[in-house]
């Protein structure tokens, strides 16, 4: 049996992951912050069958977005944060499920930043998906496996 969700009017975000997200915003973290139920919701299944409600998500912008979140997660008052990246949610395991805080780079670190035909080479933010990379190469001939 699939364990259910629990009540939204029950659950929010625990405290010090609220703290976490308002160090982080203190920070200079200039992308997105989800902490409402909707937003968890989605993020609280994959391809399983498991369910981990997360505390929070985090849509980084750029580098200095996940470099803000490792600095303020040094800290000593932070260091219990869980942190959980996320792809495109495609583990069959409940992998990509966290209770933590997830950290989504497919909304805005999603770029091919460079192809070099040449060496069979391609540089990519990370979150970039397999269907995205093999458009961008299909003109060149080339497709990253499997297909």
């Amino acid at each position: 049996m699939i364990a259910r969700l629990e009540n939204p009017s029950t659950t929010t975000p625990r405290p010090r992951y609220v703290a976490f997200i308002e160090a982080i915003q203190t920070e200079w973290f200039v992308g997105d912050i989800a902490l409402d139920y909707a937003d968890r919701t989605v993020f609280a299944t994959d391809n399983s069958i498991y369910q981990h409600l997360p505390q929070g998500v985090v849509y980084p912008k750029h580098r200095e977005d996940l470099e803000c979140l490792a600095r303020v997660l040094d800290r000593p008052e932070h260091r219990q944060i869980v942190l959980g990246p996320r792809g495109g949610g495609t583990g069959t395991n409940g992998q990509s499920l966290t209770d933590g805080l997830m950290v989504d780079v497919s909304r805005h670190m999603n770029r091919i930043l460079s192809i070099d035909i040449e060496n069979q080479e391609v540089r990519v933010q990370a979150g970039v998906v397999k269907d995205q990379l093999n458009e961008a190469l299909r003109p060149h001939g080339l497709f990253f496996a499997p297909e």
